[in-house]
This record gives structure tokens, C-alpha cells and sequence, in this order.
């Protein structure tokens, strides 16, 4: 017999983590679908649906949730769209750092350094191993697959240190 989403639902609420991963199971690829057509990005849209369930889990007790599927879904919905918003501000903040590049301006060389230290001592004040999760992935390209395999761990725990370094770094960046 199949437990409905509602019913694990109830059974979340009541701290049962069993029923927690049987309903992350069940819509994790139909959320990470949906996010993927809305980010065009994988790792994106793995981060946002990973954000989405660490939400779900961590306010459960919070939460009055009527539709558990339709919940997820717009709160993936509105996670993407915080997530392009601040990664276009991300953008326009790296379109500004190669305009300082080309043009020889002291003051947007002064501002362009003053960026480049604060995202450096953002990265630096991660954790260490958040740290390098999120160094060999945005600086060394790796994936999350070959990520969780160099450090034996899962490929959950890349995500979510991954999640949590963009989550800490987002407004440094935007400061």
C-alpha cells in the first residue's frame, strides 16, 4: 500500500525521517525537472531543490501545508526566481569587475579590488571543508559526482555544502 504525500507529510511533522526521504524520493526528480527548465543549469537546480527540502525539514513544525506537492513546487518556483535574481545581480557584478579590467579608471580599479578582497575573505571565512567543496567545484570544475568520489562522501553532502557556501556568499557579494 502506497502512503499518500499528505500522510508522510504528517509523518515529517512528527520528526520520522523515514518518511522524510520517501518523500524526498518520491518528488526530487519531478522538482529538480521543473527547476532545470527554469534555471538551465544543473547544479542550480540541484542547489535550489536541495534548499527546498533542508526548508521543508528544518520549518516543518512551522509549516501549515495543505498539498505537500503543490507546496514544493511553488516553493521551488520562488526559489528559482530568488535564485536568478541574485545571480543576476552575481552577473552584473562580474560584467562590472571585466569592464574595470578593460578600462584603466583608478577609482573602479580601487572598487574592483575592494570587490575581489571581500568575495576572497568570503570564501576564506567558509568552513574548511565547505571551503574546498566549493573551491573544486567553481574553481577547479569538477563535478558533484567526481567531488563526492576524490572525497568519499555523498554526493548530498557536496550538495548541500555547495548550497551552503552560495547561501553565506550571496550577500557578501551583494554588500
Amino acid at each position: 500500500m502506497k502512503i499518500s504525500d499528505a500522510n508522510l507529510f504528517l509523518l515529517t511533522l512528527k520528526d520520522n525521517e523515514v518518511a522524510f526521504k520517501q518523500l524526498y524520493d518520491r518528488l526530487w526528480k519531478s522538482l529538480y525537472l521543473f527547476s532545470l527548465k527554469l534555471l538551465k543549469n544543473e547544479t542550480e537546480a540541484k542547489d535550489v531543490v536541495q534548499d527546498v527540502f533542508c526548508n521543508l525539514w528544518t520549518k516543518r513544525k512551522e509549516l501549515e501545508i495543505k498539498n505537500v506537492k503543490s507546496y514544493l513546487f511553488s516553493a521551488t518556483k520562488y526559489k528559482c526566481l530568488e535564485y536568478i535574481r541574485k545571480n543576476k545581480n552575481y552577473i552584473d557584478l562580474l560584467t562590472q569587475i571585466n569592464l574595470v579590467d578593460t578600462e584603466n579608471n583608478t577609482e573602479r580599479e580601487l572598487d574592483f579590488r575592494e570587490t575581489k578582497s571581500k568575495i576572497e575573505n568570503g570564501i576564506n571565512s567558509l568552513p574548511l571543508k565547505t571551503k574546498q567543496i566549493f573551491t573544486m567545484s567553481r574553481f577547479d570544475d569538477l563535478s558533484n559526482k567526481e567531488i563526492a568520489h576524490e572525497l568519499n562522501i555523498s554526493i548530498k553532502t557536496v550538495e548541500y555544502h555547495i548550497t551552503q557556501s552560495i547561501k553565506r556568499l550571496t550577500p557578501v557579494i551583494a554588500s
